[in-house]
């Protein structure tokens, strides 16, 4: 799926801002709310993407629109891309490839 090729290029590149953020949150103000920021920001993404996607029925049955952004938001988080592949090793490939069955069992019909 492009869509999450691009979404995983976006975690790599943001990631390592993220996990400084994070970090920083704990003792800098300014550091919590730009995290903050960046999180709404993200949700308001996934948000948009799963509105298309309803556009074309094309969610699971009884996933609500509300939901389905909550979990592609929740999958799309740096954190994760930095467990999987900064510290076990998978490659970009893997996490790809991850990433797209995960959302697709989790949103999409069957």
């Amino acid at each position: 799926m492009l869509w999450v090729r691009t979404a995983s290029e976006i975690v790599a590149r943001t990631a390592p801002l993220g996990a400084v953020l994070t970090a920083a949150a704990d003792i800098d103000p300014a550091a919590a709310d730009l995290l903050a920021e960046a999180s709404r920001n993200r949700l308001l993404g996934a948000a948009a993407f799963i509105r298309y996607l309803e556009s074309l029925d094309g969610l699971a049955a009884g996933m609500t629109g509300q939901r389905a952004a909550e979990l592609c938001w929740a999958l799309t988080d740096g954190h994760l891309y930095r467990l999987l592949v900064a510290q076990r090793s998978w490659s970009t490939a893997d996490f790809n490839r991850w990433l797209s069955d995960s959302l697709a069992a989790a949103l999409l019909p069957t």
